[in-house]
C-alpha cells in the first residue's frame, strides 16, 4: 500500500536471498536494462518489463517504492530504489522524485511498489497515491506512465485497474438508468391502462 508522505525510513531491506543470490539477481537486472529498457520504450516489451519488476522486488519482506526515470523516447535513464516501508505500507516523498527527474532530464516516470503478502490488488491508498502523483507531476510536464503493484507471482497496473473500475461503474450506471427508464415507462403504461379501464367502466355505467 503506497502512502503519500515520506517518513524518512532508513534503507533497510530485509530479503530472503543470500548476498550471492542477490548479486546474481542484480546482474540479471543490469542485463535486462541494457538489452531491453535502454534500447526500446520501457512498456513496449511488457512480459520482459514484468519479469524485470518481479526481479527488482524479489525476496523482499517489506514494501519498497521504486521509480524508473525515462527520456522522451520512454527509454530508461535510471531505475532507483527510493522509499522503504514495512510489511504493510511504504511512504513516498514526491519532492525526491521531482528533484531526481529534473536532474536526469526525465520526461516520463514509472513507479512501482511491492505487496509482500502476494495480494496484487491495488488498495484504496494505491489509487489515491496514483491520482496524487499524476496531479503533482503534470504541472512540471512530467508524465506518469503507470504505477504498478508487484508480487512474486504477478504485476498489476493500477492505471488499468482504475480504468476497469471506471468502465464497470459507467456500465452499471447506464444499466441502472436504462432500468429506471424502463420501469418508468411501465408505470406510465399501467397508469394509462388503468385510466382507460376506468373510463370504459364509467361509459358502461352511463349507458
Amino acid at each position: 500500500m503506497a502512502q503519500l508522505l515520506s517518513t524518512g525510513a532508513p534503507a533497510h531491506a530485509p530479503n530472503i536471498f543470500t548476498t550471492s543470490e542477490a548479486a546474481l539477481i542484480n546482474c540479471a537486472l543490469d542485463l535486462i536494462e541494457a538489452k531491453r529498457l535502454k534500447q526500446a520504450p520501457v512498456l513496449h516489451y511488457m512480459q520482459d518489463f514484468e519479469r524485470y519488476l518481479r526481479l527488482r522486488f524479489a525476496g523482499l519482506t517489506n514494501e519498497q517504492g521504486h521509480t524508473l526515470y525515462l527520456n522522451g523516447n520512454r527509454e530508461l535513464l535510471s531505475a532507483e530504489t527510493e522509499f522503504f516501508g514495512d510489511q504493510k505500507s511504504v511512504s513516498w516523498d514526491i519532492r525526491k522524485t521531482v528533484a531526481r527527474a529534473i536532474q536526469l532530464g526525465a520526461e516520463f516516470v514509472v513507479v512501482a511498489h511491492n505487496h509482500p503478502n502476494n495480494n496484487a490488488s491495488p488498495s484504496d491508498a494505491d489509487f489515491s497515491h496514483l491520482a496524487w502523483l499524476e496531479r503533482t507531476l503534470e504541472p512540471i510536464k512530467i508524465t506518469l506512465l503507470d504505477s504498478f503493484v508487484v508480487t512474486a507471482r504477478e504485476v498489476t497496473s493500477i492505471k488499468t485497474v482504475r480504468q476497469q473500475n471506471k468502465d464497470r461503474e459507467d456500465r452499471e450506471r447506464s444499466e441502472r438508468w436504462e432500468r429506471e427508464r424502463s420501469e418508468k415507462r411501465a408505470r406510465m403504461a399501467a397508469n394509462r391502462a388503468a385510466k382507460f379501464a376506468a373510463q370504459q367502466l364509467q361509459t358502461g355505467a352511463s349507458a
